[in-house]
């Protein structure tokens, strides 16, 4: 009798346990699909602050600027360089040397400078799950695991705000073990934009010398 009502809680554990996680990562993919909408469905400026560290380094490279994004769609300005993506073609302009390079930047060059872009990306090839031990109040912390073996990353954590479904940081790292994290504050929405907004206009700069490398 005790054998046959260990078997039984050990079956019904089994079928409740797969039914937690299938739950979890159900929860997960709505908090990730929460944010991608805010994103969508609103042009946002925040202040930013991007962190780049190498495998094996013990310091990380920072840039910090304010970043205006809609969608896919972003102009990221800092004192060294202003950067505008229209969803296709991304122009990186200096003002020191007034020099504009123009790239249709891959997902990993386009991660170097908008790792929200990636979300959007991401979210329907990757396994989304709550990061273990994630227990704030404030904050839910989601992880996604790109299921392609290929895929330039291993990991993208992302912080969202309980409150507003704003994303706080992402972190990428990538196969290499490259860690990059976007950390973004001061949100201001309800921004007006064109689509001129998120293009670079060289005729607007005189002597202007132009690196196209698409």
């Amino acid at each position: 009798m005790k054998a046959t009502k260990f078997f039984s809680s050990l079956m019904i554990a089994m079928m409740v346990v797969p039914l937690m996680y299938a739950q979890s990562n159900n929860s997960a993919v709505k908090v990730l699909n929460n944010v991608v909408n805010v994103m969508q469905k609103n042009a946002i400026q925040t202040n930013f602050e991007l962190g780049v560290k190498e495998a094996g380094s013990a310091k990380a490279q920072k840039m910090n600027g304010t970043f205006l994004m809609q969608g896919n769609k972003f102009v990221l300005n800092t004192n060294e360089m202003k950067v505008y993506f229209d969803g296709k073609t991304q122009w990186s302009y200096m003002p020191e040397i007034n020099e504009v390079s123009i790239t249709n930047p891959t997902e990993k060059e386009l991660a170097e400078t908008n790792p929200l872009s990636l979300l959007q990306a991401y979210r329907n090839k990757s396994t989304v799950r709550f990061a273990p031990k994630s227990k704030s109040k404030t904050t839910h912390t989601v992880e996604l695991l790109p299921k392609a073996k290929q895929s330039d990353f291993q990991k993208i954590v992302v912080v969202v705000n309980k409150t507003n479904n704003y994303p706080q940081s992402i972190q990428l790292t990538d196969k290499k073990g490259m860690m990059s994290t976007l950390t973004v504050s001061q949100f201001k929405t309800g921004i007006k934009t064109t689509n001129n907004t998120f293009t670079f206009i060289t005729k607007n700069y005189n002597d202007i010398e132009i690196n196209d490398l698409r």
